[in-house]
């Protein structure tokens, strides 16, 4: 692959496309470090509190996955717009399913809102800010996506 001055946006959108992907590969598998990894060393995380930094990242995600005994998450509608060689932006969808430890359901339908960066030649997550649309089976405080008006045209 072309280092990142020289990447194409081609490359650049399949990078990212990767580390959106692997993101919810790594919940999934319970992967904490490669999952931490996909973010930046002074990274924001949004899931209904502000989590700054890779290790504090890193350190939340146990604490949500220790609530559930399996988990699947599902990732579309993704749209990345680069706006400098080594930053870029993006949205995508998720649906996520989860069993919880009384053996009940859990579903979410969001979206995160991202921003991406190079760092140490990978693209990472600079921010990543969760947004939801709905869920069942358990009361999350998380920011909920705006509605449109439906009285304007």
């Amino acid at each position: 692959m072309s280092t990142a001055e020289h990447m194409s946006d081609v490359e650049a959108h399949a990078a990212i496309t990767d580390t959106i992907l692997n993101y919810a590969e790594y919940v999934d598998g319970g992967e904490i470090e490669l999952w931490a990894g996909l973010f930046c060393q002074d990274a924001i995380f949004d899931e209904g509190t502000v989590v700054t930094g890779r290790p504090a990242i890193q350190a939340l995600l146990p604490k949500l996955l220790r609530l559930f005994t399996a988990t699947s998450h599902h990732i579309s509608n993704i749209r990345i717009e680069r706006t400098a060689p080594h930053l870029a932006h993006g949205t995508s969808y998720v649906y996520a399913w989860h069993r919880k430890l009384d053996g009940t359901v859990f579903e979410f339908w969001g979206r995160y809102v991202d921003a991406f960066a190079i760092e140490d030649g990978v693209w990472r997550f600079a921010s990543r800010k969760v947004e939801q649309f709905g869920a069942t089976g358990l009361e999350i405080d998380i920011d909920r996506v705006p509605r449109r008006d439906p009285n304007i045209s």
